[in-house]
């Protein structure tokens, strides 16, 4: 059966020699990996719809076993391309990204994870990048997983509970006013 769902782009993979394994966070479904068959090929449907960070109108289909699902379409919504054309919009996009990946299992259906990423990534693509918006994320995540406590600094709280945070929030934090 196929599924219709709103999603932003969170990280792209190659599949093979022409095809790309999509990872989204849904409206619906929350993380969904999707496999798109023959996206990099030139002439492609997927042509110019799959990127980071695009938000997307998707059509899918989830396997019987394993849990690649086949995309099968995507009209684009937003293609947050501000965050190309500035190095630290798209390091802290990246980041946010990474981070939704490591504290979200795939298949959490909470829609507030797809309205955390989609409007920190827009608010990110029309503000400058600032140390505030960061913080102002890993709070919201927190929040979400229900481990957030004033008396600790939300990302310490999201590291003590997952053990395991991507690495590179060090590395921009010099590069983000506050």
């Amino acid at each position: 059966m196929k599924e219709r769902d709103t999603g932003t782009i969170l990280k792209l993979s190659p599949l093979g020699d022409h095809g790309l394994i999509v990872v989204w966070c849904t409206a619906a479904h929350g993380i969904v990996r999707t496999a798109a068959r023959n996206a990099r090929k030139p002439g492609s449907d997927f042509t110019g719809r799959l990127d980071a960070f695009l938000e997307g109108e998707l059509l899918y289909s989830f396997p019987a076993r394993g849990d690649l699902a086949t995309l099968h379409s995507c009209e684009l919504i937003a293609a947050r391309l501000p965050l190309r054309g500035d190095l630290a919009k798209l390091c802290l996009a990246g980041y946010l990204c990474r981070l939704l990946l490591a504290t979200v299992e795939p298949g959490d259906g909470n829609p507030e994870w797809h309205k955390l990423i989609s409007g920190a990534l827009d608010y990110v693509a029309s503000s400058p990048p600032r140390l505030a918006i960061l913080e102002h994320f890993e709070k919201r995540l927190a929040t979400l997983h229900g481990i957030y406590s004033p008396v600790l600094p939300p990302h310490q709280a999201l590291l003590r509970h997952f053990q395991n945070l991507p690495s590179g929030r060090l590395q921009f934090l010099d590069y983000l006013p506050s």
